[in-house]
């Protein structure tokens, strides 16, 4: 930027004071270590209503939820299950249906994903987003006219990579900071600074370690929504069209044809994506958003406390979170 070191170093500082620049963290994969990860939604009862959010915060498989709207009216959640126990969600799904908290869910596995950031060329700071949608409509003529398959760096199955509790508890400091030094890891796990920093440089190779962002807040009254659609075909062109966006996103794959794509819009921009949307539409095999608009984190418990060192396995109990469901109901 040709400014002086001081000068970035106070304008990463008022930015953060601001709370415009929240803090760093790390994208992690632990598919790879073999903790799979569910978004579910689910259509909820008035009986749910009243007792869901105490369900979400009792089973510490979920980690994340928030009240939703679309076509599913209820809750949207993200849930982590041992790749040993793939139904453990569906379980959960089913006695909450049991109980009549539920009327109905859907349940998208995330079997990949990629960060999209964003392209701030197109921001102004006065302004907001200058982004002009007529010229995404045009973006997505010129891709779907070219019917070149494109193809995203994500992979429908996953190998398992070999790890140990030193790699865990790496992961799991820096989950809770991601600028925490490579000193201090080799301090609290007692192994020397250079074999934290060749695990560190493995994990990232072996993609457990995905990448690193900071998340910026610049813009107010902004919506965050998740699009589930699927295609005709994988590798479809239609795929690239959501690339083009200059907003940071959220790209998941359940399958080479199911993805999901999280970001957030002001009203203005939501207006702008739903057009572009109903260009892109008669091009996907199915399609339908929902809102993001109270996050709440769910669990008591650290994610990584799911993995016994003992065991070497990743432990999510289904029979505790089915009574972990009773009790919540007994109490109240």
């Amino acid at each position: 930027m040709d400014i002086p070191a001081r000068t970035v170093r106070y304008r990463l500082k008022r930015l953060r004071e601001t709370g415009i620049l929240g803090p760093a963290c790390v994208l992690t994969f632990e598919r790879r270590l073999g903790l799979g990860e569910h978004i579910f939604l689910v259509d909820t009862t008035r009986k749910g209503t009243h007792y869901l959010p105490d369900v979400f915060h009792a089973i510490d498989t979920i980690y994340h939820n928030s009240p939703t709207y679309g076509n599913y009216n209820g809750y949207i959640a993200f849930a982590l299950y041992s790749l040993s126990s793939p139904r453990i969600t569906r379980r959960i799904l089913e006695e909450l249906q049991k109980t009549e908290l539920i009327s109905d869910f859907f349940i998208f596995d995330i079997t990949d994903f990629i960060y999209k950031p964003a392209d701030y060329s197109f921001y102004n700071s006065s302004l907001g987003w200058v982004w002009d949608w007529s010229e995404w409509k045009d973006q997505c003529q010129d891709v779907l006219r070219s019917k070149k398959q494109f193809d995203f760096p994500m992979e429908e199955v996953q190998s398992i990579a070999e790890f140990d509790k030193h790699d865990i508890l790496i992961l799991r400091h820096m989950f809770d900071d991601s600028e925490i030094t490579q000193k201090k890891l080799a301090n609290v796990l007692g192994i020397s600074e250079a074999l934290v920093n060749k695990r560190i440089r493995r994990l990232e190779d072996e993609g457990i370690i995905k990448g690193y962002k900071s998340t910026v807040c610049a813009i107010e009254n902004e919506i965050s929504l998740i699009c589930f659609f699927e295609l005709e075909q994988p590798e479809d062109p239609v795929l690239e069209a959501f690339r083009k966006l200059p907003f940071p996103a959220t790209i998941t794959m359940e399958s080479k044809t199911r993805f999901g794509i999280q970001l957030s819009l002001s009203a203005k921009n939501m207006i702008g994506f739903l057009k572009g949307l109903d260009y892109l539409r008669p091009n996907l095999a199915s399609c339908f958003i929902q809102t993001i608009h109270d996050p709440k984190m769910s669990m008591d418990s650290h994610p990584y406390n799911l993995y016994n060192e003992k065991t070497e396995r990743w432990e999510t109990p289904g029979t505790e979170y089915l009574q972990d469901i009773r009790n919540v109901l007994e109490r109240k």
